[in-house]
């Protein structure tokens, strides 16, 4: 329900049918938004003549088997952060929609939060001069959200670095461009029924030459938050999700002192996303956060793991 109070007023676009397994709470939903048709099957949905998008916000484990659904009834896709579990179920999936032609996008939400945002144009327009270090993280206790069944739990249904340490990693991809080389340290401290690491520290290597370091912590006495540390060669910038304001440094001013910057709260940037997949379907034109662009960041959290396991740096499959 929250993602379609956001984007029910989206220009151009209507909802015209959704899917969940609780019959009652989509009659609920289907009456709240004036949906004309409801109903527990998502191949049925998929079929369906009068849908064009078809948003995938489900458990990341049936993220491929509903896209491939979509895209065999000739649909555009949203797909919600992870791309997919794995890297072969993204390239499945990348597959997929080649064959037929149509849109994807990954839902890297991040992305669309405005001081997040700004910072980007910082780093494009001059503001911060070249890149050459960030941080990033996603900091987000899991113990007491397990989900249906527990599936967050489950190593075969998710592993918490590529469904929540996703957010981290794609913005430090946003930022510092594409990652040749990734190396992990990963631990076990905090939630013992889970059956992998809960905290994650990556090192990244860019191509552009910057270097980057990403957290994922799931399962720390610490309130919810992501984070974004850029330095460039004229300025640096630290800023949050939660925040109240960013801090800014620039050499034009005082290379000595932060400035207070205010930034507006923000909830998830929904609707935006949203617009730009219309958008690029109405233009046909290509999307940032795409498909290769959502299986690269999926690649990253994977070399990162292997690199923890194995104890060397990782190369990320960028080829897709």
């Amino acid at each position: 329900a929250g993602q379609l109070r956001q984007i029910a007023n989206v220009p151009g676009l209507k909802i015209t049918a959704i899917c969940d397994l609780e019959e009652a709470l989509i009659k609920h939903i289907q009456k709240e938004f004036d949906i004309p048709f409801a109903t527990t099957n998502y191949e049925e949905l998929c079929r369906r003549e009068d849908v064009d998008i078809v948003s995938v916000a489900t458990p990341d484990y049936v993220h491929l088997e509903m896209a491939e659904a979509a895209f065999a009834n000739m649909k555009h896709v949203m797909m919600e952060k992870p791309l997919a579990r794995t890297v072969d179920e993204c390239q499945k999936m990348i597959d997929a929609q080649r064959a037929v032609g149509t849109k994807l996008m990954t839902a890297h939400v991040a992305r669309f939060y405005g001081t997040f945002q700004k910072i980007k144009s910082w780093t494009q327009d001059g503001t911060l001069g070249e890149v050459y270090n960030l941080y990033t993280s996603y900091i987000h206790n899991y113990e007491n959200i397990p989900g249906f069944n527990e599936w967050r739990f489950d190593p075969e249904l998710r592993h918490q670095l590529i469904g929540g340490g996703c957010h981290a990693i794609d913005l430090a991809r946003w930022i510092g461009g594409e990652v040749e080389e990734v190396s992990c340290y990963s631990n076990h401290f905090n939630i013992p029924v889970l059956q992998t690491d809960d905290h994650f520290n990556i090192n990244l290597k860019f191509q552009s030459g910057a270097v980057g370091i990403v957290v994922g912590s799931f399962g720390c006495a610490h309130p919810y938050n992501i984070d974004m540390h850029v330095w460039g060669t004229n300025g640096s910038v630290i800023a949050t999700n939660t925040w109240d304001e960013a801090k800014l440094c620039l050499r034009s001013i005082d290379r000595n002192k932060w400035l207070d910057m205010p930034v507006l709260r923000e909830g998830k940037g929904l609707a935006s996303e949203f617009q730009v997949l219309a958008n690029a379907i109405r233009n046909d034109s290509e999307i940032e956060s795409d498909g290769v662009s959502g299986a690269r960041t999926v690649a990253i959290g994977w070399a990162a793991i292997e690199s923890s396991r194995e104890g060397r740096p990782v190369q990320p499959k960028l080829d897709f």
